[in-house]
This record gives structure tokens, C-alpha cells and sequence, in this order.
């Protein structure tokens, strides 16, 4: 019993819970480096700071969730919120954030493979180009939802895996070019000098470490499924490697697009042809500032397939939740409402799309970020830490009294 406990409390058990919040967090947005544009590397030099605080805030809200969970025997974020909640009913508000960032998630990754697809053939992703890409994508998509969605499923470990070597070169790549002469070929060319940073300290913190810190709440779900059979030992640890493998690496590529920022910023806002959107994709815009051809046709490669994959996979997500709930008395046939959800959730993901990808990280996120501020993370703390506190405590007093076996004879008679 000892050894199968070490099992689920060790390194290696939660190092493998861990990767699921990194999977989770380090998708599509992260990889195109649009999301830490906005939300750090715009301000300078806190982008290589406030990641790890943003994360260190998420960790905490996460072990709490998670450690309620497991003390309450619950595997799913939907018994563990509702019992979390003052009322069951009150769970909506969880599911409200979780269905509003799927489908934002699921909006981006429909308008970053159209601007990839833009980017990558070399047309400007605007206008009737825009909604021909995204059309393009949602007829890609439909046929892989109707035939290859197990092969879909299949291959979306290998792409994350693939997707984040990638990027991880992208951020080297980066990182060790030679800035002076970027800023001689491009600035000095156009005569343009380089942008100045985002002058916005309440700014960068609350868009940095709260806001972000906020949206990213949608790894609780699927980290409370995977730590099922952790012990508390286990998810203390999960949580902690998570912290150090998300804040470490959204802290990296922070820093990297911190330098670059002034260049792509006034590229974009002078129009220099080529670079009307640099930051709209700002990584496949340094790899094809630096010139690494190689790199940047893997790197276009691997964010199209993954940006597919995390399309396929949501919408599957949500006609599997929904299905059921489509008029069950009038349409008896469940493919049939699994092709009505399906349709459903891609027109409206389509429509969002043509925000643009920028657009939806700054918006869609940013303001269900404001949302799960107030219906996840405070009420976590509020109800869950004390729930916590009482649930280990109701814990020890039932382990202590199963040790507690007095022998015969060692119980002597009152006289």
C-alpha cells in the first residue's frame, strides 16, 4: 500500500499531471507569440517577470480545486464546482467561462491557421483574403470532423510535442539574432525609428498577471480529471512543476518578443509592405526577418496542423457536451444531433474568426478573463480554502482514529 501511495505521490506521477497543464496552456496562442504580445511583451521589461507571478497566482487557485476535488472524491470539474459553490446550481457560472473560451479558442484557431495560410502563400490577410482563408479552414475542418477524427486525436499529442520544439527554436532563434542588423535593413530602410514600449505599469499588471492569469483558469478543468489519482502529496508537486514549466516558458518567450517588439510595432503601424500584420503572427514574422527558411516552413507547417487539430478536438468537445440536450424528443438520431451541435458551434466559431486573431485574444479572452476573476478565482479562495482546510482536518481525525487499536490488556478497570 506504502509503494502504490509513493507511486502516485512522486515526481515522475506529477510531473506527468503537470504536462497536461502545459499542453493546455502553451497551445496555438502561445505558439504564434500573439497572446504574450498583448498581454506582456508590449510593456518591456516585465514580460520576463510577470509570467511567473501570473502562474504563481493560477497555481494556487489550481491546487486549491484540484486538493478540493481529490478530498471530496470528485474526478470532474462540474461535481467539484458545484460542490464548491455555496449552491450546486451556482456551477453554471463555471461552465459559462469554460464554454466561452472553447469557443474563443476554437475562433482563433480558425483565424490563425487563415492567417498562417495567408502568411505562409504570401497575401495580406485582410478583406475578401480573410474569409476565403477561414473558409478554406472550415471546410477543412468539417471534413475532418466527418472522417478523420480519430486520426485527428490520434496525432494531437505528436503536434503539441512537435509544436513546442518548434517553438522553443523560435525563441532561440530569436533570442540570438543580430538585432542591429535587423533594425539597419528594416528600420533604417524605411527611415522609421523603432516603437516605443506600452507606458502602462497598473496596465501590464492587471492585463499581465490578473487578467491572464484569470482565462487561464480553463486548465483547472482538465487538470482536476487528470490528477484523479494523485495523492495530495502528488498534486502539491503537479502544481508546482506546472508553475515553473508555464511560467518559465511563457516568461522566455516574453523576453525574446520584449526585443523584438519596437521593430515589428513600427513596421506594422509605418505599413511597410510585408509587414502590415507582423503582429498578428509576430513568430513567423522574426523567422522570416531572420531568414531561417528551414525553421520558418516547419514552424508554418506544424501551427496550420496544430491550430487544426485544437479546432477538430474543441468542436468534438462540445457536440459530445451538447448532443444530447439538442431536442432529444424531436430528433431521435445522435448523429444527427451531432451534426446539428457540430454546425451550430462552427458557424458561430466562423463568424469570430473574422475578428481576427488578434482581435479575439484581446477581447473574447481578455473579458472572460474579467468574468472568472469573479466567478472562479475569488470564489475559489473564498469557499474553497476553508472547504480545504476543513476536509483535511475531518481527514486526519478519521486516520488518526483508525490507527488508534488499543490492545486487550492495556485498558485497565476503573476502580
Amino acid at each position: 500500500m506504502e509503494t502504490k501511495n509513493a507511486s502516485k505521490s512522486s515526481w515522475a506521477a506529477a510531473f506527468a499531471v503537470a504536462s497536461v497543464w502545459f499542453g493546455t496552456h502553451v497551445g496555438g496562442g502561445f505558439a504564434t507569440g500573439n497572446q504574450v504580445i498583448q498581454y506582456f511583451s508590449q510593456y518591456g521589461w516585465t514580460a520576463a517577470i510577470f509570467p511567473v507571478i501570473a502562474m504563481g497566482i493560477l497555481a494556487m487557485v489550481m491546487y486549491v480545486a484540484m486538493s478540493f476535488a481529490k478530498l471530496s472524491g470528485f474526478d470532474n470539474y462540474k461535481d467539484t464546482f458545484a460542490a464548491l459553490y455555496p449552491h450546486p446550481k451556482m456551477e453554471i457560472l463555471f461552465e459559462i467561462f469554460y464554454i466561452v473560451i472553447i469557443l474563443a479558442a476554437v475562433a482563433s484557431a480558425v483565424a490563425g491557421a487563415g492567417e498562417v495560410m495567408a502568411n505562409f502563400i504570401g497575401i495580406e490577410y485582410v478583406g475578401a483574403a480573410k474569409i476565403l482563408c477561414n473558409v478554406a479552414i472550415v471546410a477543412v475542418l468539417v471534413l475532418l470532423s466527418v472522417f478523420g477524427i480519430k486520426l485527428v486525436m490520434a496525432a494531437s499529442t505528436v503536434l503539441s510535442v512537435a509544436i513546442l520544439l518548434i517553438t522553443a527554436c523560435v525563441i532561440f532563434s530569436g533570442l540570438t539574432t543580430d538585432m542591429d542588423a535587423v533594425v539597419a535593413q528594416y528600420l533604417a530602410v524605411n527611415n522609421l525609428e523603432p516603437a516605443v514600449y506600452t507606458d502602462n505599469l497598473f496596465g501590464s499588471i492587471w492585463s499581465g498577471i490578473i487578467v491572464y492569469a484569470a482565462f487561464q483558469c480553463v486548465s483547472i478543468a482538465p487538470m482536476i480529471a487528470a490528477s484523479s489519482e494523485l495523492t495530495l502529496k502528488g498534486i502539491k508537486r503537479s502544481v508546482f512543476l506546472g508553475w515553473v514549466m508555464n511560467g518559465g516558458a511563457l516568461a522566455a518567450s516574453g523576453y525574446m518578443l520584449s526585443k523584438w517588439y519596437p521593430v515589428l510595432k513600427a513596421l506594422q503601424a509605418a505599413g511597410v509592405t510585408g509587414f502590415t500584420n507582423a503582429l498578428g503572427i509576430p513568430n513567423q514574422t522574426i523567422l522570416n526577418i531572420a531568414g531561417i527558411r528551414l525553421i520558418l516552413v516547419l514552424f508554418s507547417l506544424l501551427l496550420f496542423c496544430a491550430f487544426v487539430s485544437t479546432c477538430v478536438t474543441l468542436v468534438y468537445t462540445m457536440v459530445q457536451r451538447f448532443q444530447k440536450m439538442c431536442l432529444p424528443n424531436v430528433i431521435k438520431s445522435e448523429k444527427v444531433r451531432s451534426a446539428v451541435v457540430g454546425f451550430i458551434v462552427i458557424l458561430i466559431c466562423f463568424a469570430l474568426s473574422l475578428l481576427g486573431l488578434s482581435n479575439i485574444i484581446k477581447y473574447a479572452y481578455g473579458y472572460d478573463g474579467y468574468y472568472a476573476i469573479f466567478a472562479v478565482i475569488i470564489p475559489v479562495l473564498i469557499w474553497g480554502i476553508p472547504k480545504v482546510r476543513r476536509l483535511k482536518g475531518e481527514k486526519k481525525i478519521e486516520v488518526n482514529l483508525e490507527n488508534f487499536v488499543p490492545e486487550i490488556g492495556q485498558i485497565s478497570p476503573e476502580v
